[in-house]
């Protein structure tokens, strides 16, 4: 702990700090069109569109498409070792070929 004025200027400082930031927060997120706007933008609240609406169906579609994402993830990742393991044998070959010649002309 830092002693002397300084060390009490620390204090000061990071208490202030620990009051100021509840206090503007409560005041800042207290509006009511702050709140909407947040409720709204992170989408708490999430209703079917129609009473009519099958969740069954719409939990259904979502699993597929999580299914798809997910399969084509792979692929990717697939794709790309495929590609590294191309990169590494090219430099193989390239430090072998190089190994021979000790000028770059």
């Amino acid at each position: 702990m830092v002693l002397g004025k300084q060390g009490m200027r620390l204090e000061a400082l990071k208490f202030s700090i620990y009051i100021l930031i509840p206090v503007v927060a409560s005041i800042s997120f207290n509006n009511p069109e702050t709140q909407k706007y947040w409720a709204d933008y992170f989408q708490y609240l999430k209703f079917p569109a129609n009473p009519n609406t099958n969740l069954k169906e719409q939990y259904e579609e979502l699993a597929k498409q999580r299914a798809l994402q997910k399969e084509q993830r792979q692929e990717y990742l697939d794709q790309m070792k495929r590609l590294q393991e191309s990169a590494q044998k090219s430099r193989e070959k390239s430090e072998e070929s190089g190994a021979d010649k000790k000028n770059w002309w």
